[in-house]
């Protein structure tokens, strides 16, 4: 029971005091019951009224004894019990079986019952012995009398506006996403895991000890989340810990019920997969889009300050090779500090074409192509003519760590020559995918696209995506021809269902990126002593973090891509204190 009960609901004529005020009697306060409700208030249970009396007489002598601002949602009207029940947990979004209800009269008891099947029922002559059983049973924990007095007064001026989208779009509200570094936040989130059910999508009920060893873990993030409104502070409204797209907890309290919190914290992860059990007070859908919640202080990257100064220092000497597209450009470019050395090859262009390629088949072709095969597609295909296609520095001596992300294994295709199945060319298989035209073909004049396919078509098989399977094997293939010490970060791929400006959808695309990220995230898992991870979509959440198109990231989300993998750097070479002595945590 001390871990169901949430909120106590009171009688006032001989409940908790002696006497009935609408026949006249001067109400004598039964301090004994006072105290009980001092002490639920001091250990997080909330305190109601359900009493037939007069209002404003009522709230009088409740103000008189002190007591008035220790309850939330009174209803106190000539009216049947178990409506003004019901319409109290409506409005404190709170589950009947999380509700006791105390009266004197064993009719109220069962009218309320009536109307609320599932409720706790107390008679009043049963109190004193009920609540010192249950209050010493249970410890202290935050105050949430203020927080519900929030709710109050919300409820409160929700009733000025004609809609509720209206209401929670002039209410402002802030999230802010918080990593667990002390004994507190810890306590919270224990508590959040054991209490919370109305919006624990999860239901995965972890003891203190798992969850302390799933916070240690560098590969997934753990986040608690704060609310704030125009009407104040919720506090530690939920969390959720997210590993390579999947959601381990996804967790709210009932307090944010009808805000849309949820479904905007579902958004703002990019949808990540989630198995929901039980019955949830809401369902989530990617058809579902939130846009009045904001985030503030930047709380996605609270550690980017300290990756930077512990990893990226004037002092340091770091050397980071990067291989990818536009998606690494701008946040390479962060790496360049005093000491630091650091290079990019990323597919340059020659004019309005491409003129080099990046992803795993195009580095296998460095060694696996012969001089001949290499000057074929040198004088075929523009996107093999910049000076320094096939002579990429990915397999230098001097790296600490090699980064590649794969637009070009995920957007792109394998053209297989017909004659010569080792002369493997990648290639965009349409325009809508990018420029990669084939040069002029006989009489020296610009052949026309459809010229172009025509001789592709004539001269090699049929272009596919690259399969998981080899795709794999390159990855592979690429770490055993690095150096030992180099460690490999391998970004995956934006699941953002969005793709160019001109072409919002493409379903081939999208369904090629999640193929080659689950194959990122195996390789990961199975190599760790090889390969870091780091997930493009802790940064790619919304259409507003791109600009026309996928891998374009905007500044700012650049930026943040750069303090992941600054972060992940520090991760994997963590400084030799225990978690739990970093939590303070005994």
């Amino acid at each position: 029971m001390a871990l169901k009960i949430k909120l106590v609901v009171w009688d006032l004529d001989n409940t908790l005091w002696r006497g009935t005020l609408a026949e006249g009697d001067t109400p004598a306060l039964i301090l004994e019951r006072a105290k009980i409700i001092k002490d639920l208030t001091a250990r997080g249970i909330v305190n109601s009224i359900c009493s037939k009396n007069n209002f404003e007489q009522a709230k009088k002598v409740l103000v008189e004894m002190g007591l008035w601002d220790f309850f939330v949602f009174p209803k106190i009207d000539f009216a049947p019990k178990g409506q003004m029940i019901q319409s109290i947990l409506d409005e404190m979004h709170l589950r009947v079986v999380n509700t006791i209800f105390i009266d004197d009269q064993i009719a109220n008891l069962r009218e309320a019952l009536y109307y609320n099947p599932e409720l706790n029922v107390l008679r009043e002559s049963n109190c004193e012995l009920f609540f010192n059983c249950l209050i010493s049973s249970i410890e202290g924990g935050h105050s949430r009398l203020e927080q519900y007095k929030q709710l109050e007064e919300k409820t409160e001026a929700k009733k000025t506006f004609s809609s509720n989208e209206d209401f929670l779009r002039n209410s402002d509200i802030r999230l802010e996403f918080l990593p667990v570094t002390n004994r507190a936040l810890f306590d919270r989130l224990c508590e959040l895991t054991e209490r919370t059910n109305q919006l624990n999508f999860t239901k995965n009920r972890m003891s203190p000890d798992e969850l302390l060893t799933l916070l240690k873990d560098p590969n997934i993030e753990t986040r608690l989340i704060r609310a704030t409104d125009n009407f104040g502070d919720y506090g530690l409204i939920g969390f959720y810990s997210l590993y390579q797209r999947n959601l381990i907890h996804f967790v709210f309290s009932c307090r944010i019920i009808n805000m849309g919190v949820e479904h905007f914290v579902y958004q703002y992860l990019g949808y990540p997969k989630v198995k929901v059990e039980g019955i949830t007070a809401s369902q989530l859908s990617q058809d579902t889009r939130i846009d009045y919640i904001k985030v503030v202080n930047g709380s996605m990257h609270e550690f980017a300050e300290e990756s930077i100064e512990k990893i990226l220092t004037d002092e340091s000497q770091v050397n980071i090779f990067a291989l990818g597209a536009c998606d690494l450009y701008n946040p390479i470019a962060h790496f360049s500090l005093p000491n630091n050395y650091f290079l990019y090859e990323c597919n340059v262009f020659v004019g309005n074409e491409r003129g080099v390629n990046v992803g795993t088949e195009y580095i296998r072709s460095q060694y696996d192509m012969t001089v001949d095969e290499k000057n074929f597609c040198r004088r075929h295909f523009y996107n093999y003519t910049r000076s320094n296609v096939f002579k990429s520095n990915i397999f230098d001596d001097i790296w600490d760590y090699a980064i590649i992300s794969f637009h070009d294994d995920m957007i792109y295709q394998v053209y297989k020559n017909k004659k010569n199945p080792n002369l493997r060319v990648v290639l965009s298989p349409d325009r809508k995918f990018g420029s990669t035209s084939v040069i002029n073909i006989s009489d020296g004049k610009p052949a026309s696209y459809e010229q172009q396919r025509a001789w592709l078509k004539d001269n090699f098989d049929e272009g596919h995506y690259i399969t998981p399977e080899r795709f794999e094997e390159n990855l592979l293939w690429i770490a055993a021809q690095v150096p030992k010490k180099t460690k490999i970060i391998l970004i995956n791929g934006p699941v953002l269902d969005f793709f160019r400006s001109y072409l919002p959808h493409c379903p081939e695309a999208r369904k090629q990126i999640l193929t080659l990220n689950e194959v990122i995230a195996r390789v990961c898992n199975a190599h760790r002593e090889k390969f870091i991870f780091v997930d493009i979509n802790k940064v790619i959440r919304s259409r507003d973090d791109v600009t026309d198109y996928v891998f374009h990231l905007k500044a700012q989300t650049a930026f943040n891509l750069f303090i992941e993998i600054a972060d992940a750097i520090k991760k994997n070479n963590p400084p030799p204190v225990p978690f739990s002595k970093a939590l303070h945590v005994a």
